[in-house]
């Protein structure tokens, strides 16, 4: 009796073998979607006209503190030291602040030749010349 369920065994295995149920089946991987990279804008909530503008506005800000165009202003040169050595920036987020209007809090990357770093700003609009201009600045913060 043992020697039939051992035979019945055996032969089962040669039929699943041979009929291809033993085979390894290639599954394709899974992929995960690419990551965005870190310094890659992200689409914020508040994407209101006035945020749009806060963008546009601070990228010039911006943009001027790298080419040296601040170095010598009483307000900016502070950061103009801060940024030196970093050759390009871009914006993750900018959301309205809430608490006193009209200020965006606008925070972002900073690439350099030898490091990344992140920021952070608040950038309030002036009333007498309705210019929007950086009231606070956080960073460069290492990654």
């Amino acid at each position: 009796m043992e020697f039939r369920i051992i035979a019945a065994a055996g032969i089962c295995l040669v039929a699943a073998i041979t009929s291809g149920c033993g085979k390894p089946v290639a599954v394709a991987p899974t992929l995960a979607p690419p990551a965005a990279p870190t310094g890659a804008p992200r689409q914020d909530a508040d994407e209101t006209p006035l945020v749009k503008e806060v963008r546009a506005e601070t990228g010039t800000i911006l943009d001027d503190l790298l080419a040296g165009k601040y170095d010598d202003d009483p307000s900016y040169a502070p950061i103009a030291r801060k940024l030196k050595g970093f050759r390009s920036w871009s914006i993750q987020t900018a959301a309205l602040d809430k608490d006193s209007p009209p200020t965006v809090k606008v925070e972002g990357t900073l690439v350099g030749a030898n490091r990344d770093a992140t920021f952070s700003a608040l950038i309030v609009k002036q009333e007498a010349t309705g210019r929007w201009m950086i009231g606070s600045f956080n960073g460069p913060n290492q990654n």
